[in-house]
């Protein structure tokens, strides 16, 4: 059993670019029935996209998911799960131990207050074990990348990338690295947390105007 807290400094945005479908095209596949009819505003512009299902199910694994603020500006804690009680905002804390496989994710955007706030914040990750005897965490795979590591791209609709090097931003070479199987060295691979101790599991730079993607696929026992 296990809680986490999370907090950042600065991080980047990132935003998924969905491809245009012509209007003409997505419009022909649609009866051009009077009911149907869509009014139209002044100055209003209605594009027409698809939506698909995507295949496979749901798993039933937590997820610690840091990424609401998405922008930071200030230091602070941006989500924990540690049990409120004794806090200076108990309502911030989730108290939500994890047992067995879960994972870890955390997105966000680092930016200055004004144009020549160019401070670097860290965005750090704190695992704690409350039980009385010693907690192994094993880390079954770690990535994570700064924007810089990860520039954004114009890619075509679909391209195959058999060796990773095909990417558009952090969170996509990121997610790129986690489905290939790659593990980033700076990670550890197991963690042992004596009873009733905190361990610093991350503590990463964000410098200004940059953002920060990492997922940590981490099991405790």
């Amino acid at each position: 059993m296990l809680t986490a807290v999370a907090w950042l400094t600065l991080t980047q945005q990132v935003a998924a670019i969905a491809p245009v479908i012509p209007e003409s095209k997505l419009l022909a596949l649609v009866p051009a029935t009077e009911s149907e009819a869509i009014p139209v505003g002044p100055g209003e512009v209605i594009h027409f996209q698809e939506v698909r299902p995507l295949p496979g199910q749901l798993d039933d694994i937590p997820v610690f998911n840091s990424n609401s603020p998405e922008l930071v500006q200030r230091e602070g804690i941006l989500l924990s799960t540690f049990p409120p009680n004794g806090m200076a905002n108990e309502e911030a804390h989730l108290d939500f131990p994890f047992e067995g496989r879960f994972d870890f994710f955390a997105h966000h955007i680092a930016r200055g207050l004004h144009y020549d706030d160019r401070r670097t914040l860290f965005i750090g990750a704190v695992v704690y074990n409350p039980n009385s005897e010693p907690v192994t965490l094993d880390i079954l795979q770690g990535v994570s990348y700064l924007s810089q590591e990860a520039p954004f791209h114009n890619l075509p609709t679909l391209v195959a990338n058999p060796n990773g090097g095909i990417f558009a931003g952090p969170g996509s070479r990121t997610v790129t690295d986690i489905l290939q199987g790659r593990h980033q060295p700076q990670w550890s691979e197991q963690v042992r947390i004596p009873p009733n101790q905190a361990y610093l599991l991350m503590n990463a730079p964000v410098s200004s105007w940059a953002s920060r993607c990492l997922p940590d696929w981490v099991s405790g026992v």
